[in-house]
């Protein structure tokens, strides 16, 4: 900003000499009045024109546009009586693209001095250092003193010459060089700071700034005249050869920055005319610049300012209206640049005259639109790090404040809203269908109706009242965070108005989403805590909300409020984890053989494994509290793996188990969905080498294989191997007709649900028969389990249900004595 404030202190301090420069000029005389001239049909040399009649003051106004021909100018001084020295006066010119000038200085008839000022002619260094163009007439006090001035070339061949005394030509060549020090130095410094801004930044339309800083100094170089001053006389020359292939490059330059600095808000379309053939028209352009005149060049050169002055005006507008804020300092530089360029190019046409005010007009809106487009990159910049800062805290897809916004800039607010707001609740809302929707229509698409559910939210939420308010960087302001993809929360700033609240958000959530033109009711869970009560910090709150929303069970209702008790339970559920964990590392859990009997004769065909805990903290934990916990937090796999490798390992060492008899293996339905586990089963049977015939694999929850390949590739070889098949608890959760011939089930597993209360309902023993009339149909092996009476056990017999397992048969009990019982 320092450097900033510097420039703009260079530039005023820079205008205030352009100023000095014009006052200054008031001790000079300029020549308003139209000087002798003529058309110079063949070469002649300066005596002849010198004697020849045809000089006419009609001529002038021809000579000062675009011309083929030479023009001669002829300016005569009385002799000097007043005094018997010499009185020498200057003449300036601050027209610098006349290719051939040629001033030649007569006492009388005789020539004293001839020079050469034109653009392209050689100095042959007479001056001791460039100062411009100044023509030392030093008048007689014998004769009449003439100047002959010759020009030539294919630019306007303006002359707007000024004469001024010794005194007044000195101050105005001091003035004239400070000036185009301060032009110099401020393009030069600017330049130095843009290279350095752009080492810091590494944008690439930076690029285009740099290279239309080094554009302009050029064309100002010759424009203003001190070309010769920086460049030596060769390249001063081919620049000037060069002009308006310069012109078109520095332009084309432009339209390149522009399309660069408008990228990112995608202004033009890629797909538009404009960035598709743009730089076409430019290459053709400097193209024509190389064989057509410079009157050529110069009129469509002119026509692509207007253009350019259009489109990018246009450009610019529509950048604004789309929130593009840097692009203010952009179209200021532009009005600038255009307005500076259009009014020297009306000079070059000699639309308007050459003054003290038309000269300066250039030099200052290339410096100002310079620090314009410097300031735009700037503004630019903040814009895009306010852009980042309000990315890293909304959600891409929402819109919505997010997890981060939640931990790292909603704690900076609490101190405010404790003030007017001394109790608050936060409200966690967790829409739970998502992996059923993907399973359904795809990840896209579920993503798509997780979104617009929770947009729906946001819109009553904004309706409501009592809701706090979340502020972001672009002064929007929201009501809702999305934490995760299907957690979202809102914080509640009237406690006890909670429940109409929540009821409102129901009502939204209750409305079916269309999906694929199905329309789709989405599940979801709520938990609410309070602040500072039920947590003093957001981590905790939201901790505690998590707690109530994870206790929603659904039959009790999708809201749910936090209380001790729930933490109670949930501390609870932590400590068993931890506790599992560790003696499942340490192989701590065992198992129990509950028999199975063929009911026809009451033999033991086999006995189904049992895994148990026994903690040294918590005492005997029952694997209904313990399982679901393991396939929540992971644990499964490796309490499955232990597993078979204890019961593979008790089945090596005592055959006798398996002489006769099976052995029954309960396994997760995660287990089933892990790529390899039934080679690494396999394995370990085969480190035992035992066989696969003896062993029955129960499993779950089926309905999750459908149209799995994991699944049924593990299946497919678990029963090449020769392992059998069982579908435990079916007719309960999730067991599906489908899947019983899917997965090629040996045996069916009549849940005890329907077993224990054969005999006191109706519906109990019509679809517990029915399930084995099923069995029978498709060769099934059917097993009841649960039977605990004789009664029980008689009406199965009865249906000519196969086995049995339950109380009344024989309880589970460890490995040692069911190897007493088989003997």
């Amino acid at each position: 900003m320092a450097a900033k404030c510097f420039l703009f202190f260079l530039f005023i301090t820079t205008q205030l000499w352009a100023e000095n420069t014009i006052i200054s000029y008031e001790n000079g005389a300029r020549i308003n009045t139209p000087i002798p001239s003529f058309r110079e049909k063949q070469s002649i040399s300066a005596e002849e024109a010198l004697s020849t009649g045809l000089f006419q003051q009609s001529i002038y106004e021809e000579s000062q546009g675009f011309s083929e021909d030479a023009y001669w100018h002829k300016m005569t001084f009385p002799k000097q009586t007043s005094s018997n020295t010499e009185k020498t006066i200057y003449l300036s010119l601050n027209y610098y693209l006349i290719e051939h000038l040629d001033f030649y200085l007569f006492h009388g008839n005789q020539l004293k001095t001839h020079w050469k000022r034109g653009a392209l002619d050689n100095w042959k260094n007479n001056t001791k250092h460039y100062e411009g163009i100044w023509i030392p007439i030093s008048l007689s006090d014998e004769q009449n003193t003439t100047l002959l001035i010759r020009k030539q070339g294919n630019s306007p061949l303006l002359t707007p010459f000024i004469l001024f005394n010794d005194t007044s030509a000195e101050n105005k060549k001091e003035e004239q060089l400070i000036f185009w020090t301060f032009i110099i130095s401020s393009l030069s410094i600017l330049l130095a700071h843009n290279v350095f801004v752009f080492i810091l930044l590494r944008q690439p339309g930076f690029v285009y700034y740099l290279a239309l800083n080094v554009a302009i100094i050029i064309a100002l170089s010759v424009i203003t005249g001190f070309n010769r001053w920086i460049f030596s006389p060769d390249i001063s020359q081919w620049v000037i050869r060069n002009l308006f292939t310069i012109f078109g490059t520095g332009a084309w330059i432009l339209f390149r920055f522009s399309l660069h600095f408008l990228k990112e808000i995608q202004i033009p379309s890629p797909q538009s005319f404009i960035r598709k053939y743009g730089d076409v028209f430019f290459i053709a352009f400097l193209l024509l610049t190389q064989v057509s005149s410079v009157k050529t060049s110069a009129l469509f050169f002119a026509l692509i300012e207007v253009l350019m002055f259009l489109i990018c005006t246009y450009w610019g507008i529509k950048a604004y209206r789309k929130g593009f804020l840097a692009v203010r300092f952009y179209l200021f530089s532009w009005f600038v640049l255009i307005i500076g360029s259009i009014l020297n190019t009306l000079i070059f046409w000699k639309v308007l005259p050459i003054n003290l005010f038309t000269e300066s007009i250039f030099p200052v809106s290339s410096i100002l639109q310079l620090l314009g487009f410097s300031f735009a990159f700037a503004d630019k910049a903040k814009q895009f790090e306010r852009s980042r800062k309000l990315q890293a805290l909304t959600d891409p897809s929402t819109e919505l404040p997010n997890r981060t916004y939640y931990y790292d800039t909603l704690p900076t607010l609490l101190p405010n809203m404790e003030q007017n707001t001394p109790q608050l609740a936060l409200i966690m809302i967790d829409i739970s269908n998502y992996q059923t929707l993907s399973q359904a229509f795809g990840p896209a698409k579920a993503d798509s109706a997780i979104c617009e559910a929770i947009k729906n939210i946001h819109k009553q939420i904004l309706m409501m009242e009592g809701i706090l308010t979340f502020p972001l960087p672009n002064k929007s302001i929201q009501k809702l965070i999305r934490i995760t993809a299907t957690n979202v929360v809102l914080i509640s700033t009237t406690p006890d108005q909670i429940k109409q609240q929540i009821s409102k958000i129901q009502q939204i959530l209750d409305i079916p989403t269309l999906v694929n033109k199905i329309h789709f009711r989405h599940q979801y869970k709520i938990g609410s805590a309070l602040y500072p009560s039920q947590g003093s910090d957001l981590d905790k709150l939201y901790q505690n909300a998590l707690i109530a929303n994870n206790s929603v069970t659904y039959s009790s209702g999708s809201w749910a409020v936090f209380t001790d008790n729930l933490k109670s339970n949930h501390a609870h559920q932590l400590g068993l984890i931890t506790q599992l964990t560790e003696d499942i590392e340490n192989e701590k859990l065992y198992f129990h053989i509950q028999p199975q009997v063929n009911l026809a004769d009451r033999s033991i065909i086999g006995g189904e494994i049992l895994v148990r805990w026994h903690n040294e903290h918590l005492g005997q934990v029952s694997p209904a509290e313990f399982i679901p916990l393991a396939e929540q937090t992971g644990l499964i796999y490796k309490l499955t793996d232990m597993l078979l490798e204890k019961v593979f390992q008790w089945a090596f060492e005592h055959p006798a188990a398996l002489s006769t008899q099976r052995l029954s293996i309960n396994i997760s339905a995660l287990d089933l969905l892990q790529k390899d586990f039934a080679i690494q089963v396999i394995e370990k049977l085969q480190n035992h080498h035992l066989s696969a015939c003896k062993f029955t694999i129960e499993i779950t929850e089926t309905s999750i294989f459908q149209n799995n390949d994991i699944v049924h590739n593990n299946v497919r070889q678990l029963h090449h191997a020769g392992f059998k098949l069982a579908i435990d608890d079916f007719g309960v959760g999730y067991s599906s007709m489908q899947n019983l011939v899917a997965l090629e089930t040996d045996e069916l597993k009549i849940d005890q649900f329907f077993v224990m209360n054969l005999l006191n309902d109706p519906q109990s023993q019509t679809l517990c028969r029915n399930m084995i009339d099923l069995c029978k149909a498709l060769n099934i092996v059917s097993v009841a389990e649960g039977i605990e009476s004789e009664e029980i056990l008689q009406l199965l017999l009865q249906w000519q249900c196969q086995i049995g397992q339950g109380y009344h048969l024989y309880r589970p009990m460890s490995p040692s004595d069911y190897l007493k019982l088989l003997d």
